[in-house]
């Protein structure tokens, strides 16, 4: 049975055809979750970016290369410590 025949019976019996399937809701995600996907996706941007401009100098130096890949890694370390303190949780005191 064709898929337009089958809407067309379920026009017929008084529906709008056949129902939607429902729609699947985004799980939500923690901060450090967030926090996490960010640093991911600036630090890969940063690493991208150095990596292209050692190739694209004119002379290729990989301790220079080495030393921006490190010093990217050492400032997203640095970022999610920053980040998991300014964006802590804070708990309500609990009254006795």
């Amino acid at each position: 049975m064709s898929r337009q025949l089958k809407r067309q019976i379920g026009r017929a019996q008084g529906g709008r055809g056949a129902k939607p399937s429902p729609v699947r809701r985004a799980r939500p995600r923690s901060r450090e979750q967030r926090l996490n996907r960010i640093l991911l996706i600036g630090g890969g941007g940063l690493a991208i970016g150095a990596v292209l401009l050692a190739v694209l100098a004119p002379r290729f130096d990989a301790g220079a290369l080495a030393i921006n890949l490190a010093a990217i890694a050492i400032g997203l370390l640095m970022g999610k410590g920053i980040g998991m303190f300014f964006f802590r949780r804070v708990y309500p005191i609990g009254s006795k």
